[in-house]
């Protein structure tokens, strides 16, 4: 089997035509399929997990209120751990789109990978990074052969050894897995039925608190019940208008709003851009722009750059 450090061009040209054909297919996935072909900014979007994502074409910048980083096509994103990230996408200058995927580290995959590892986790959560997808190329290789029989299965297999192999090399944050904030599990319950008019006194019984102790609890996180249930909702409003091609008016009754003016005011307030301007930057023929990237010049200067080991662009922000 080869090793990720040896991978040839062609090995990477077979993963980045398996990764497109992936986000192109009309197959659910256990993914985020992000395509873009305007520059858009998100500020305070809440991961509830770690994240791996990969950019295909465009690049990223990414901050987390302590570092910087830019990744572009050849690297693979990593975000250790749930925090709230600002996230820049820039479309690719001659394609004109922006492309990536995002696979969320969801806790039973950690708990797999820690099984295969003796080492103690590390208390520190760890830092946003990027590493050079050359470096696991073999487990994406068969995650996304497996995705496309779909054995779903063995894909989560390959992530999990995907998640092994980052820790091998200095990733430790990724298996720290924290007790989940009160917040988080709010969130969470609302994302599962957003349109849902839901009530405190519902997550009291779920949860198995009284009133007065979860209004405290979520003080003491910097939050408040109305708040959180507002982010859950936007929350799952900016994961359609990211990954699918609803019209705003829908995804806002799928989140619980009847006014499309309200929900767009709050959702602005939110992420500092309306809803509209995220749906308006989806390609109208993506497979003209899949056609283009597939053939002739552009692919091969595609490849070209995917081979280059890019460095991260770090600050304090």
């Amino acid at each position: 089997m080869a090793q990720g450090h040896g991978s040839s061009s062609g090995d990477i040209r077979v993963l980045v035509e398996r990764l497109l054909e992936l986000v192109r297919s009309s197959h659910p996935l256990p993914c985020d399929c992000l395509r873009a072909v305007e520059a858009q900014r998100v500020r305070n979007y809440e991961l509830e997990s770690g994240l791996l994502a990969i950019p295909l074409l465009g690049k990223s910048r990414i901050t987390d209120g302590l570092r910087t980083i830019e990744v572009e096509p050849g690297q693979i994103l990593i975000v250790p751990n749930a925090r709230s990230i600002d996230w820049e996408q820039f479309p690719d200058r001659e394609i004109g789109e922006y492309v990536a995927i995002g696979i969320h580290l969801q806790q039973s995959l950690l708990e797999s990978a820690q099984k295969l590892l003796p080492e103690t986790v590390a208390a520190d959560p760890g830092q946003i990074s990027a590493e050079p997808l050359a470096l696991l190329i073999d487990p994406f290789l068969r995650w996304t052969e497996v995705m496309q029989e779909g054995r779903r299965s063995l894909a989560l297999h390959a992530i999990v050894e995907v998640i092994v192999r980052l820790h091998e090399i200095g990733h430790l944050g990724l298996l720290r897995i924290p007790r989940p904030s009160l917040a988080s599990q709010i969130r969470k319950l609302v994302a599962g039925d957003p349109s849902r008019d839901w009530h405190s006194e519902e997550f009291e019984e779920r949860l198995g608190i009284s009133g007065p102790t979860l209004r405290r609890k979520l003080a003491a996180e910097g939050t408040s019940f109305r708040s959180v249930l507002l982010d859950a909702r936007v929350g799952q409003a900016l994961h359609l208008l990211l990954t699918s091609r609803l019209p705003v008016k829908t995804i806002a009754a799928k989140v619980g709003y009847d006014s499309v003016t309200t929900f767009s005011k709050r959702f602005t307030e939110r992420y500092g851009l309306g809803p509209a301007q995220v749906g308006r930057r989806w390609a109208i023929d993506g497979m003209s722009v899949w056609r283009g990237l597939l053939n002739g010049h552009e692919h091969a200067e595609f490849l070209r750059s995917s081979q280059t080991v890019f460095g991260c662009c770090c600050s304090s922000s």
